[in-house]
């Protein structure tokens, strides 16, 4: 809980109060993924050694007929479930309102959903790679290569408008960037922007509404439902 609160108040002091300025855009995005990059890391490091460690004791008991794989399965499916819940709220009451994004109930809880998605599909992905991977060792040369892609292609690095064709099939799989699109497309949605005298090129302001971002790098083809959709998918199969 105190890393939660250190990293959530970290957060929202480097981005303190954003504003609406034009400036702010590449703030505005840039906190919003790290706010998904950070509920991944944290998650999967946490996560990582769980499975691998009582791996032996339950193959043991399973033999032993103490108890069925299912009842194994669901008692770890919800433990995590309900841990991985509180982590996201404290940091989402912190960091949302420090940073100050758009001062709207049903944007912080859209937020609040999708900090909740990210972070159990961080934990569903580490557990299945652990899981394949059978030990602690190989999980952690396999994990950090695995989380690398999904940062790679969590639209921030690589805005959907620019993404070759070619690694279309990559950028699916990364469930980062379902969770920085939807964050994005709330937070973008409706926001006003203004120029500054300097800010101002050639007479011109770049961005007078946050939906000309959303529109110039992308993100507005997927709406805030189908990516929730595509993460709760997302976290099905990987338990799976």
């Amino acid at each position: 809980i105190f890393i939660w609160v250190f990293m959530a108040t970290f957060i929202g002091t480097v981005f303190f109060q954003v504003g609406n300025d034009a400036n702010s855009v590449s703030k505005r995005a840039s906190s919003l993924f790290f706010c998904c990059i950070n509920q991944g890391i944290f998650v999967a490091i946490e996560t990582l050694n769980t499975f691998p460690a009582e791996r032996a004791l339950t193959l043991r008991e399973r033999k032993a007929g103490t108890y069925k794989v299912s009842a194994y399965f669901l008692a770890k499916f919800l433990i995590d479930f309900l841990i991985r819940l509180v982590n996201p709220i404290i940091f989402s009451f912190i960091s949302y309102f420090l940073i100050g994004y758009q001062n709207d109930a049903s944007k912080f809880l859209t937020f609040l959903v999708f900090m909740m998605l990210c972070s159990q599909a961080s934990t569903s992905l580490t557990v299945m790679v652990t899981t394949l991977c059978r030990t602690i060792g190989s999980s952690v040369i396999f994990l950090p290569l695995v989380l690398e892609l999904t940062r790679l292609f969590g639209g921030f690095f690589l805005v959907p408008a620019l993404l070759p064709q070619y690694f279309v099939w990559l950028d699916a799989l990364s469930y980062t960037k379902y969770a920085f699109t939807g964050v994005v497309n709330t937070e973008f949605a409706g926001l006003t922007l203004y120029c500054t005298e300097k800010q101002l090129n050639a007479g011109i302001c770049a961005y007078l509404k946050g939906e000309q971002y959303l529109v110039k790098n992308g993100f507005d083809y997927l709406n805030k439902g189908e990516c929730a959709l595509v993460l709760v998918a997302f976290i099905i199969v990987t338990r799976f």
